[in-house]
């Protein structure tokens, strides 16, 4: 009998490959993201309707490179969020890239049900190219309202004769809270997708309604950066990026959070984890930037961090939360707040200054200009 079973699963693996195919297919929901997590590495993000395995495949020349959403080895296959690390090198020389799925219905010790495969369209991606010149669009404080933002994003395109060279989203960028893994996908994700096409680089951090509901604790797993946490350091040519994750806006014991907020010890770490950095003299930036949710960085909570991020060579801070259009000097530093809902804003690089438009009230624009030190 055992002869039997190996001369069957033998000849099982020969016509199959291991598979026992299920008429069933799926969709891609929401298209590619190509996320800013490291130095040297983006994270491509994308959703579909059904759980099952993600590819992305990067064409140049004429030649297909597949990069797999894997953890250790193994390729996942029961989650509808997919995410695909990749050399930033890969992706800024390619010619286009397209993002692949297959439906896993069950995976077992020597086979698996698995349908058809989908297939994204292929995407043109611009990473930096060298120019002098670079352009951020910025926002915060969406708050869930699409419309607002996509309407705002346009009217700042269109003041600049140009596209965005990269995407910075500065947290609450959901409506409130992240119950379930769609609410992400649909608010923070599809926005992503919608204001970049997946066709140049989005940075991102988290607000502090980003850290309320069930699923928030499952976000840091889809975003695979150096530190394993929603800190990280960032680059986009000749840019740094400091990226802060400030949490939340009150103390652990606010009845607010019942019971559930330990950002304490995390702030700690992450106190820490800053004055571990270095500034680096090998390869010098012509712009060192904090991007942060919350501002307020020598407040109780944050037990100063200003001294460290000013040994790092910092000299803005970018970030959203009090729903303020404003440019600031503080801690040393000069900071643009980002103003909510009913704002976006446009960030220019040029000549290692900083310079900032914003949409404001009935699509107004309101220039402020350089923002000084």
């Amino acid at each position: 009998m055992p002869n039997l079973l190996t001369t069957l699963l033998s000849a099982f693996y020969r016509l199959t490959g291991g598979i026992l195919p299920l008429p069933v297919r799926m969709k891609i929901t929401v298209p590619p993201v190509v996320m800013l997590t490291g130095p040297g590495e983006y994270a491509v993000l994308w959703a579909t309707n059904r759980r099952g395995s993600g590819d992305l495949v990067i064409i140049t020349g004429g030649e297909e490179k597949r990069y797999r959403d894997a953890v250790s080895g193994i390729v996942r296959s029961h989650d509808t969020l997919h995410v695909v690390r990749v050399p930033k090198e890969a992706l800024d020389s390619c010619g286009s890239y397209r993002v692949e799925n297959r439906y896993v219905a069950f995976s077992f010790s020597y086979f698996s049900f698995q349908g058809g495969k989908t297939a994204s369209k292929e995407i043109a991606f611009r990473g930096y190219q060298g120019q002098d010149t670079i352009h951020a669009l910025m926002l915060a404080d969406v708050h869930g309202r699409r419309r607002a933002a996509l309407s705002n994003a346009a009217a700042l395109r269109e003041d600049a004769g140009a596209a965005p060279d990269f995407l910075l989203l500065a947290g609450d960028i959901s409506r409130d809270y992240l119950l379930r893994q769609g609410m992400f996908n649909r608010e923070v994700l599809g926005l992503a997708a919608k204001l970049s096409g997946g066709g140049i680089p989005c940075l991102y951090c988290r607000g502090n309604h980003e850290t309320r509901g069930q699923w928030a604790t499952e976000m840091r797993r889809y975003f695979p950066t150096a530190t394993g946490e929603l800190y990280f350091i960032a680059g986009y040519g000749p840019i740094s990026f400091t990226v802060l994750d400030t949490g939340e806006d009150k103390n652990d014991d606010h009845p607010e959070y019942a019971g559930l907020a330990d950002f304490t010890p995390y702030r700690a770490r992450q106190l820490d984890w800053l004055n571990g950095l270095e500034k680096d003299n090998a390869a010098p930036y012509d712009y060192r930037v904090v991007v942060c949710h919350m501002d307020n960085l020598d407040n109780g909570m944050f037990d100063n961090w200003y001294a460290p991020l000013r040994d790092l060579g910092i000299t803005h801070l970018l970030c959203g939360h009090t729903h303020k259009n404003r440019s600031y000097a503080r801690g040393g530093i000069r900071h643009y707040e980002e103003g909510g809902p009913k704002t976006a804003s446009w960030i220019t690089f040029r000549d290692g200054e900083l310079y900032a438009k914003s949409v404001i009230h009935g699509g107004e624009i309101k220039d402020f200009g350089r923002l000084r030190l």
